[in-house]
């Protein structure tokens, strides 16, 4: 009877326990980044001196149900102002099996050979040498580094039909998103094929992206580089594929580094494929030297050739150059300050050599 009673004494909070485990319910995870942004116009040029802005919040919650299955709520708020609105940017749920397989449901978003070195092209929303972010609401699945992905297209990525029938215009959306990627890692390289096809179940109209995105790394070099292909228009002549090449060495020695991009996009001269601003001009060079003063401080020499235009007709290249600060006291915590100095170089470009000066500070939590 005594050693029942032991038993019983031991069993009981052993057993509320294991009860209370299955039944405290989801764990909740709360991630996110803030950015804001300050930027003078041209300090020597302009009569009136201007100024503009540019904020970014983006807010993930992230709730874990068990082992196997999970859920994720994004918010976001971003523009040129110091007061965006924010906005429900998409949500998903996720079924894991592994840690080679797992399966996503809901709002999804793919991308492809973003810029990685050059400050200035670095959001894949809205620049990349293969293709800035599509957005969908339908299917993701994962397996061993292969990421195929189908659904309807979402936000900027979704298009409308429109007819008017007495008097009365009616538009239905349409859109619909195959993504399909594979990542091989070899040691420290990863060499990562894209497609992505999208239709707009409209006559011959229909949208491709594909390439490849290589990023290798040789001790302290390394080399990230990107083909991307941009088609519309798949089964007629017009308009003409698009070619984008993108080349960023880097270079790590101690207190010292070097990185730098090369880009140059191939349009048609008379039929382009052109992606709002996906490519943001035909070619661009950028090189910036640095060097780590503190742990907390470092200095960048930012040296650019830019053509500031996708139409080789156009001459408004400058040269620009300046300093950039790094001040990072904590992990998490970035600010950035610049001056740059743009020298006119085409003859399109204007006579007048600009200074401009900004501040970035950005926090993760």
């Amino acid at each position: 009877m005594f050693g029942l009673a032991a038993i019983s004494v031991f069993a009981i909070p052993a057993f509320a326990e294991e009860k209370a485990e299955e039944t405290k319910g989801p764990e909740v995870k709360f991630s996110g980044e803030v950015e804001f942004d300050a930027y003078t116009g041209d300090v020597i040029n302009e009569d009136t001196k201007s100024h503009s802005y540019a904020s970014t919040f983006d807010l993930n919650v992230d709730v874990k149900f068990n082992e196997t299955w999970s859920g994720s709520v994004q918010l976001e708020a971003d523009g040129e102002t110091t007061d965006p609105m924010a906005i429900y940017n998409g949500a998903f749920i996720q079924y894991t099996r592994n840690e080679k397989f797992n399966v996503k449901l809901g709002d999804l978003t793919f991308s492809e050979g973003a810029f990685l070195n050059y400050y200035g092209y670095d959001d894949p929303a809205d620049n990349a040498a293969g293709m800035a972010e599509h957005d969908i609401r339908g299917l993701e699945i994962d397996y061993n580094g292969i990421v195929f992905g189908l659904g309807f297209g979402r936000g900027d990525n979704d298009n409308q039909i429109c007819v008017e029938e007495d008097g009365e215009e009616s538009c239905i959306d349409v859109a619909y998103d195959a993504h399909l990627a594979y990542e091989l890692e070899l040691g420290e390289h990863t060499l990562r094929p894209f497609v992505d096809y999208k239709s707009y179940q409209e006559d011959k109209h229909d949208e491709l992206h594909a390439g490849i995105d290589a990023n290798l790394k040789f001790d302290v070099f390394g080399f990230h580089a990107v083909y991307g292909l941009h088609a519309d228009n798949l089964r007629k002549d017009s308009p003409k594929p698009t070619h984008a090449f993108l080349a960023e060495p880097s270079l790590e020695i101690d207190k010292v580094n070097v990185k730098g991009a090369v880009f140059y996009a191939y349009f048609d001269e008379d039929e382009p494929t052109v992606h709002d601003e996906e490519i943001p001009e035909y070619f661009f060079a950028y090189a910036e030297p640095g060097v780590s003063i503190m742990d907390a401080l470092a200095l960048g020499l930012p040296l650019e050739y830019h053509t500031n235009t996708v139409d080789k007709n156009d001459d408004t290249s400058t040269f620009d150059f300046g300093l950039r600060v790094y001040f990072t006291p904590v992990e998490g915590l970035e600010i950035t300050g610049f001056a740059m100095v743009d020298i006119p170089v085409g003859d399109d470009a204007g006579d007048d050599t600009g200074l401009n000066f900004g501040l970035e500070s950005v926090f993760s939590f």
